[in-house]
């Protein structure tokens, strides 16, 4: 006997109406979320270049190159500009929707004229000339264009088309289309209309606008045919008759039934060319999120993926586990099949709740330990790849994503993919009882740590999403069948209404003291307005440095963390921070590592090495930051600081004002997690960063190496806040004053607490000749982006922060 493999796959009963194909219905990819972003970023930085009203050399050697190409190709680039002009747009949608193809004239249609619109809005804002009106030396070959240059209109309505049209087009025809926005970029340099920065920020517009109507639309997938399929299957040794597809939803593959020449049912996979999996982009993002790309095999030629399916199936087939057969697995780039035997089954996740029996979920486990004891890692083990023949037996299928020879913390994955799948149709208790039954205590206490949202695959995730509780039951189950503490029983209570109004006092005392102290409260008026750009970029430059420090918190821990979980976790810390203290910020940190799944002394282990590279990054920023301005001979100039006492006596005032309202907030609180240095005081062991081995090193590289860099992000926002209240001094004596004030606050955080921090900041910049009213600017705006408003803000949402996203 055989089974239908239908991992991922959800039939339909066979007298129910007939569905609407999945690959009829519009699918929305996060990855084009990322596309717009990205564009959005390119845009602004070009927004911001252009504004300032200067041309770079290299912006104007770039032009000339270009521009100055000789005359006889001016026909061909006319042609070819055409494509971004706006009548092309109605003209390219009128020919898709006569095609048939009314999806693909929708888009064309609405990308086009939105990038139209959009690039006419940023031209009236910027209102950067065109070539014809600077400098440059332009040869027009069009005749003199007049309108302002910054974006190109041509540019963001081809890339905007070719963005629209890409999801439509085989791999072959997307390059065709780029290929022609990127030469309508070019053709509009060439006949004098537009800058470089023109038409880059105008790719950037239109990318941004096509990828916007994709997520909010939707894209159709791509769909075989099933005369190619069976002329394939034939032409590869299988022919077959009466092939149909099923309709059924499949991440990255099409399912069809057949009959092949012996009478045998057949169920065939076609490998999806075009599945979300292979765009780079996504991947990418992956990668730098959770240091993991699930699909790891996802890039390989069709028929490698094929055949590498084959042989895990095989292998995992001879060691006893239950698996089809495979009669044929074979492909090219343009396309890929898997054949196997036919039973009709049931996944899993078709059952209903009362059929997941103990003694049926045994079964599973059971199969799943063979599956392992060959050291095979399935990497999609859902209840979906699980299929329930006639007889009860439960068959492991779709081995696409399968890696033979894992490692331990592969399998572990399965093992919590598993768990997590299952729990969210039956009970957890039965789950997870099953699992230690059949795979140990031990396989199952490996496998918490992968039991976090971002380590699972996106079909759980989504189902976990709509659960209220999410995966937390699950994990609960888990450390209480394994006699693990439980980090939900550290509870934070709320910090009293006098902790409140004595911080806030605090913030008054400095931020307020030191702007009246300084005189700033007339500097505002005399910034001009590349004085406000130097303060965006500022701000910039303090969420870049956040973003590093976040990286760095990642690197801290041997597991995938979310990257922009782990950001909004940094914001809930600075509030425990400005509450309670460092002990708090302590518990708040290692709290939500355990509720990522990091085991207790891990988590621990994972805050001491994060506060350990902190300093050891600080000394390397600061050493650097000091030979370099050595180097430049900027440390030289020195005089006695302003305000001195002022600033002293709002410094201590603001210093304990905070500690009061944190001695305050403490009476609320529970018992603190023990600092390194308290635990070498009561003679515990030091389980922080000397516990790594090499390793390790690597890790601990990319830890110091981001840590690193936020401190210098931190002390470059400084520098442009400087720059922009118009402080006359050196970048470099900036970024060596506050690196070694970094230091500082690192090594003995007193120092660097609020109030302290500020006066210290602000004493240092006016003694290297810093004017008193830029100096207090500088500091009040770098202290603010980096703690006052992430603190206080992480201070205002801790119920949320701490016991929802956290969670």
């Amino acid at each position: 006997m055989a089974v239908l493999p239908t991992a991922g796959i959800r039939r339909r009963a066979a007298s129910a109406p007939r569905p609407v194909h999945p690959a009829d219905r519009p699918q929305r990819h996060p990855g084009d979320l990322l596309r717009v972003a990205l564009g959005l970023v390119v845009l602004g930085i070009g927004f911001l270049i252009a504004q300032q009203g200067q041309l770079s050399p290299l912006e104007r050697d770039l032009f000339r190159l270009v521009n100055d190409l000789p005359g006889f190709f001016f026909p061909v680039v006319w042609a070819v500009m055409q494509l971004g002009n706006v009548v092309a747009v109605p003209t390219l949608a009128a020919v898709a929707a006569l095609t048939r193809r009314f999806r693909l004239a929708r888009d064309l249609l609405l990308s086009g004229l939105l990038a139209y619109y959009a690039a006419d809005l940023v031209k009236s804002v910027v209102g950067r000339e065109r070539p014809s009106g600077l400098p440059v030396g332009a040869v027009l070959h069009e005749g003199v264009i007049g309108g302002a240059g910054f974006i190109s209109g041509h540019a963001a309505v081809a890339a905007a088309m070719a963005t629209a049209a890409a999801p439509y087009l085989t791999r072959r025809w997307r390059r065709v289309v780029w290929a022609l926005a990127w030469t309508v970029g070019l053709a509009r340099i060439y006949v004098g209309a537009h800058l470089p920065l023109d038409v880059v920020g105008g790719l950037a517009a239109g990318w941004a606008i096509g990828s916007a109507v994709h997520w909010v639309l939707g894209v159709p997938r791509w769909r075989p045919r099933p005369e190619r399929v069976a002329a394939q299957l034939a032409r590869y040794g299988l022919p077959v008759q009466d092939l149909r597809p099923v309709a059924a939803h499949a991440r990255s593959s099409h399912p069809f039934t057949a009959v092949d020449g012996s009478g045998r049912r057949v169920f065939v996979k076609v490998l999806d060319p075009h599945r979300y999996e292979r765009d780079w982009f996504y991947r990418l993002a992956r990668l730098l999120a959770v240091r993991d790309v699930k699909d790891a095999d996802a890039l390989a030629p069709l028929g490698r993926q094929a055949e590498h399916e084959a042989v895990a199936a095989f292998t995992a087939r001879a060691r006893g586990v239950r698996v089809p057969e495979v009669l044929l697995a074979r492909g090219n780039d343009r396309g890929a099949v898997v054949a196997q035997q036919y039973l009709p089954g049931r996944p899993l996740d078709e059952l209903p709740p009362e059929e997941l029996t103990p003694p049926l979920l045994d079964r599973v486990w059971e199969q799943v330990a063979l599956l392992h004891r060959a050291r095979i890692a399935h990497r999609d083990l859902v209840a979906s790849s699980i299929v329930v023949d006639d007889r009860g037996r439960p068959w492991l299928v779709d081995f696409g994503n399968a890696e033979t020879g894992a490692d331990d913390r592969t399998l572990a994955g399965d093992v919590a993919e598993l768990m997590a799948s299952l729990s969210l149709r039956t009970d957890v208790r039965a789950v997870v009882a099953a699992a230690i039954g059949r795979l140990g205590p031990e396989a199952v206490g490996a496998a918490l740590p992968e039991l976090a949202p971002l380590a699972l695959s996106s079909a759980t995730r989504a189902a976990l999403r709509s659960t209220p509780a999410g995966i937390t039951p699950l994990r609960v189950e888990v450390r209480r069948r394994l006699e693990l503490p439980d980090p939900s029983r550290l509870q934070f209570g709320p910090a009293g209404p006098l902790a409140w109004v004595t911080i806030g006092a605090a913030a008054v005392v400095v931020l307020g003291g030191l702007a009246w102290l300084t005189g700033l409260t007339g500097l505002a008026d005399t910034v001009e307005l590349n004085g406000w750009r130097w303060l965006g970029g500022a701000v910039a430059l303090a969420v870049l440095a956040r973003g590093a420090l976040a990286a760095a918190a990642v690197m801290a821990v041997d597991r995938r963390l979310a990257l922009g979980r782990v950001f909004a976790a940094t914001i809930a810390v600075d509030g425990a921070l400005l509450r309670r203290g460092p002990v708090d910020r302590r518990r708040v940190a290692a709290r939500f590592l355990e509720r990522s799944g990091v085991l207790p002394a891990a988590a621990e282990r994972a805050v001491d090495r994060y506060d350990v590279g902190t300093v050891l990054a600080g000394v390397v920023a600061a050493a650097g930051a000091i030979v370099l301005a050595l180097l430049d001979g900027v440390l030289v100039d020195w005089r006695p600081p302003e305000q001195q006492l002022g600033t002293v006596l709002i410094g201590a005032a603001g210093f304990v004002l905070v500690a009061l309202g944190q001695v305050l907030a403490a009476r609320h609180g529970g018992p603190a997690a023990p600092s390194p240095l308290h635990r070498r005081l009561l003679g515990l062991p030091d389980r922080g960063w000397r516990d790594d081995g090499p390793a390790d090193l690597r890790s601990w590289a990319a830890q110091l190496a981001w840590t690193a860099l936020g401190i210098l992000l931190e002390a470059s926002a400084l520098a442009a806040a400087l720059h922009g209240l118009r402080g006359d001094i050196p970048v470099l004596t900036t970024a060596a004053l506050y690196t070694v004030l970094r230091l500082l606050w690192a090594g003995l955080p007193v120092l660097g607490a609020p109030g302290l921090a500020e006066a210290a900041l602000l004493l240092a910049l006016t003694a290297a000749g810093a004017p008193s009213a830029a100096a207090g600017g500088a500091v009040l705006a770098v202290r603010v982006l980096t703690f006052w408003l992430p603190a206080v803000l992480g201070w205002a949402l801790s119920g949320r922060l701490e016991h929802r996203l956290l969670l």
